[in-house]
C-alpha cells in the first residue's frame, strides 16, 4: 500500500510541475500568435487537460537525463582482497520499511482523496439537478419548430435531431447529456426571440453536437476532479470553455458578415447565465467570458489550416507525453593502478565522518559505475638462493557485471538497521552507501550477508541462508519485470489508436464542411428560386455527404478501434493485477528477510563484526 501511495504521490508532483510548463507554453501561443482561429484554441486547451490524466495514470512516462549524475562508488583494492566485485548498477524496486504512525506522505494523500471525493460529490449533485431540471420540462408541441429542428440537424451532419423540450426554469437554450443529448428552450423567453433569433440558437447547440462537445468536454472535468488543487487546471478547463463556445460561434457565422452584428445582439441578449452541471448553454457563465466572445466575433480574418494544425501536432507532441527528470548517466571509472609485488602492508583506510542521520524517505536514484579494478594477485614467496623466482599469476578477469535490487540511501555514514546481499548476478540491499562499501570490503567471492541491527554489524557466510535470502525477493522482480513487458504493448496499442482516431478526425472535418455546404445551397435555392442546376448541385453535396458518413461508419474501422479498447482494457487489468501483486510480494519479501535476520543472529549464523 505504501509502494502504490508513494507512487501516486510521484505521479501527481511531476505531472502538477509539467502542467505548469505546458499551461504556460499554451497561454504564450494564444496571446502571440495573432488570428489563431478559437476551434485551434480549444483543441491546445484541450491538450493540457489530456497531459495531466495522462501523467497520472500513464504507466511508462519518457526520462529526460538532465539532472546531475550521482558520484561513482570508488572501491579500495586492499591486498587481502583477491576479486573485488564490479561496482553495480543499482536498482530501486522495493521501499524501504516505513516507521509506525502516519507519514507525511499517508497525511499527503488522505487530502487529495478527500479533494477528490468532494469534486466527486459536487459533479454529482449537478447531475441530480439537470436530472430534475429535465423532470420538470415540458415536450415541445409545436411541430414547425420540430420539423425545422430535424432539417437543421440533417443539414449538419446528425443522424438524428436532439429531444426538444421547454423549462421554465432557464433564461437560454441548452444542451443537456451527452448520452441521450435534450434540447431545452426557455419558456418564458421563446416568444419574444425572432425567427432569425432562434435559428442561431438552435444551429449554435446543433453545432455543439456535430462538434461532439459534450464528450471532448468530460476530459477537462476529469482533470478538475484528480487536480482540484492546481489552479492552472482550472484555469486551462476555463480557456477550453470559453474557446468552445467562441469556436462553434465562429462556425454559426461563417461566411456571412451582416450575420456576426445579428449574432453579437443574440449574445448580448441571452446575457450571463449559469452554466449546467453536465451540459452546455447558449448564454456566457461570466461576463468576461461574455466580452471575450464578443471580441473573437470579431475576428473576420483566416488562418492557414495546415499552420493551425502543425501548432496542435507540434504541442500534442513536445508537451502531453508524461515526463520525469533523472539523473544523467555516471561516466566509467577510471581503471585502479596495477598492483605492486611485494608491497609493505597498505595502511589502514580512514574512516569517513559520520553523517547526519539519512532521512527514512525513499531515494529513488539509478547509481551506475562500470568497470572493476582487475584483482590483486598474492605476493610472491621468497625465493631460495638458487632458484629464481617464478613468474607471478597473471591477474584475475574482472568479475562479472552484477544486479542489485533493493533501497539505497545516499549517505555514507552506516545504517542503524540495514541488510546488504552479495551473490553471484543478484544482489539485495536495504541500506548506505557505507554498508554496500563495507560489505564489498567482506566479500570473499561466495557471497556475504551483511546485517545491522541497532548500531551492531554483523557478517553471515552461511550459503543456505544466504540462498533463502535471496530466494524472498525472486517474485517482486519477476513481477516487475512483467510490468515493464505490458507497458510496451500498452504503447504500441494507444500509437494505432492515436491514428485511428485522427483519420476520424479528419472525417469528421469533412463531413462538417459538406454540411455547410448544403446549407448554404439550401439557403441560395431559397432565395434564387428551386432551378434544376441549384437541385442538382444540392443532390451532389447530399451524395458526397453520404460518402464520407459512410467512411466514418466503416464497420472495420469502427470494430479496430472497440478491439484497441478492449486490449488496452485488459491490459491495464493486467497491470492493476501486477500492481497489486507487487506491493504484496514486496511485503512478504520484507516480512521474509526480517525473519530471516532474526533467525541468523538467534541461532550464531552472523558474526559480530568487531571495531
Amino acid at each position: 500500500m505504501d509502494t502504490v501511495l508513494e507512487l501516486l504521490g510521484n505521479r501527481l508532483l511531476a505531472t502538477s510541475v509539467q502542467t505548469v510548463l505546458l499551461t504556460a507554453l499554451v497561454w504564450l501561443l494564444c496571446r502571440c500568435v495573432r488570428r489563431l482561429p478559437a476551434a485551434t484554441q480549444c483543441g491546445l486547451w484541450w491538450l493540457v487537460a489530456l497531459q495531466a490524466v495522462l501523467g497520472l495514470l500513464w504507466a511508462s512516462p519518457l526520462e529526460l537525463p538532465v539532472l546531475p549524475a550521482p558520484e561513482a562508488l570508488q572501491m579500495v583494492p586492499q591486498a587481502a582482497v583477491a576479486a573485488p566485485a564490479a561496482a553495480a548498477p543499482l536498482v530501486v524496486m522495493t521501499p524501504l520499511p516505513l516507521e509506525s504512525g502516519w507519514s507525511w506522505l499517508h497525511v499527503a494523500m488522505a487530502l487529495w482523496l478527500a479533494g477528490v471525493l468532494v469534486m466527486a460529490l459536487r459533479t454529482a449533485s449537478a447531475w441530480r439537478a439537470s436530472r430534475a431540471l429535465l423532470r420538470t420540462a415540458l415536450p415541445c408541441d409545436d411541430h414547425r419548430l420540430d420539423a425545422a429542428l430535424q432539417l437543421a440537424a440533417e443539414a449538419h451532419g446528425l443522424r438524428r435531431a436532439p429531444r426538444l423540450m421547454l423549462s421554465a426554469a432557464i433564461e437560454s437554450p441548452q444542451l443537456v447529456g451527452p448520452w441521450r443529448p435534450v434540447l431545452l428552450l426557455p419558456a418564458r423567453n421563446l416568444r419574444r426571440m425572432g425567427d432569425d433569433d432562434l435559428d442561431m440558437a438552435l444551429t449554435h447547440e446543433l453545432v455543439h453536437l456535430q462538434r461532439h462537445d459534450l464528450w471532448w468536454g468530460l476530459l477537462p472535468a476529469l482533470s478538475q476532479h484528480l487536480f482540484f488543487f492546481h489552479p492552472l487546471v482550472h484555469l486551462a478547463a476555463r480557456e477550453y470553455a470559453i474557446a468552445r463556445e467562441a469556436a462553434v460561434d465562429a462556425a454559426v457565422v461563417a461566411g456571412d458578415r451582416h450575420c456576426r452584428q445579428h449574432y453579437g445582439r443574440l449574445l448580448l441578449q441571452l446575457g450571463v447565465a449559469p452554466r449546467p452541471g453536465a451540459g452546455l448553454a447558449s448564454a456566457s457563465p461570466t461576463f468576461l467570458s461574455l466580452k471575450r466572445r464578443l471580441l473573437m466575433l470579431q475576428n473576420t480574418s483566416s488562418f492557414p489550416r495546415v499552420g493551425a494544425g502543425l501548432i496542435v501536432a507540434a504541442v500534442a507532441l513536445v508537451g502531453v507525453l508524461p515526463m520525469r527528470l533523472v539523473a544523467m548517466p555516471v561516466p566509467p571509472a577510471p581503471p585502479a593502478p596495477p598492483p605492486v609485488s611485494a608491497a609493505p602492508a597498505v595502511p589502514a583506510v580512514p574512516a569517513t565522518p559520520a553523517a547526519p542521520k539519512a532521512d527514512h524517505s525513499v531515494v529513488r536514484t539509478v547509481i551506475s559505475a562500470k568497470g572493476a579494478a582487475p584483482a590483486l594477485p598474492a605476493p610472491p614467496a621468497a625465493p631460495p638462493p638458487a632458484v629464481s623466482a617464478p613468474p607471478p599469476a597473471p591477474p584475475a578477469p574482472p568479475a562479472p557485471p552484477v544486479s542489485t535490487h533493493g533501497v539505497i540511501r545516499l549517505s555514507q555514514s552506516p545504517s542503524s538497521n540495514g541488510y546488504v546481499l552479495l551473490k553471484d548476478d543478484h544482489n539485495i540491499m536495504n541500506g548506505s552507501i557505507a554498508d554496500l562499501q563495507q560489505a564489498r570490503r567482506l566479500d570473499d567471492g561466495n557471497g556475504v550477508l551483511l546485517l545491522r541491527r541497532d548500531g551492531n554489524a554483523y557478517v553471515v557466510r552461511d550459503a543456505g541462508l544466504l540462498s533463502r535470502f535471496e530466494q524472498a525477493f525472486a517474485e517482486s522482480t519477476r513481477l516487475g519485470e512483467e510490468q515493464g513487458r505490458i507497458g510496451e504493448h500498452q504503447g504500441r496499442l494507444g500509437e494505432r489508436q492515436g491514428e485511428i482516431g485522427e483519420r476520424m478526425g479528419e472525417i469528421g472535418s469533412r463531413i462538417g464542411e459538406l454540411a455547410a455546404r448544403q446549407a448554404e445551397l439550401a439557403l441560395a435555392a431559397h432565395r434564387q428560386g428551386n432551378d434544376a442546376q441549384m437541385r442538382e448541385q444540392i443532390e451532389t453535396a447530399r451524395r458526397e455527404a453520404e460518402k464520407v458518413r459512410a467512411e466514418m461508419d466503416r464497420p472495420a474501422m469502427r470494430e479496430e478501434m472497440r478491439d484497441l479498447a478492449r486490449r488496452q482494457a485488459e491490459l491495464g487489468k493486467q497491470q492493476a493485477e501486477l500492481g497489486r501483486q507487487q506491493a504484496d510480494a514486496s511485503a512478504r519479501a520484507q516480512r521474509e528477510a526480517e525473519r530471516l535476520i532474526q533467525q541468523a543472529i538467534r541461532d550464531g549464523l552472523a558474526q559480530p563484526i568487531r571495531g
